[in-house]
């Protein structure tokens, strides 16, 4: 019986993870898919664009308290780590713009917020259901991905990865 334990415990750890399974920070190392969108301001932003910067995307739903709570954490430490490089990218799919803009204004510091109409930038990282938050270091590489609330230890860990 130890035999067969310690062989599944083998083959478990030899298993590789699915690429979108958010593992610790540095768990994944996968190019982010590159992506458009209209901010608040009205100027089109792509992730293409942000190269050479650490960049955070939040996938969340403006009627979401988890959302809220997650997206108030990243903003937070997007203010502290601006000056090494730190984007914070909020989208929401189930939003018209005026509630959009109300869910930013309620917040102390501002980020790259926009829509993501039909939730197609979410689908393609795999992303549902929301909150879910994605990792993509200086290079264009994901490199972590959390599901649901963000403990803020877990984000410092996610964050050194990226910084």
């Amino acid at each position: 019986m130890k035999r067969v334990l310690v062989l599944l415990a083998l083959v478990s750890l030899a298993t590789p993870l699915p690429a979108y399974a958010g593992g610790g920070a540095g768990a994944l190392r996968r190019p982010a898919p590159n992506f458009t969108f209209t901010d608040l301001g009205g100027e089109r932003v792509s992730l293409a664009e942000l190269r050479g910067q650490a960049v955070i995307v939040q996938f969340g739903d403006v009627g979401c308290a988890v959302c809220r709570e997650n997206d108030r954490l990243l903003r937070h430490y997007q203010l502290e780590y601006v000056t090494h490089g730190l984007v914070v990218v909020s989208l929401h799919g189930q939003a018209t713009l005026d509630e959009l803009r109300r869910y930013d204004a309620a917040f102390t510091f501002s980020t790259l917020t926009g829509l993501d109409p039909g939730q197609a930038i979410a689908r393609r990282y795999h992303a549902l259901p929301v909150p879910t938050t994605v990792f993509i270091d200086r290079d264009g590489f994901i490199r972590d991905v959390r599901r649901g609330r963000l403990d803020e230890d877990e984000l410092l860990r996610s964050l050194q990865g990226l910084l």
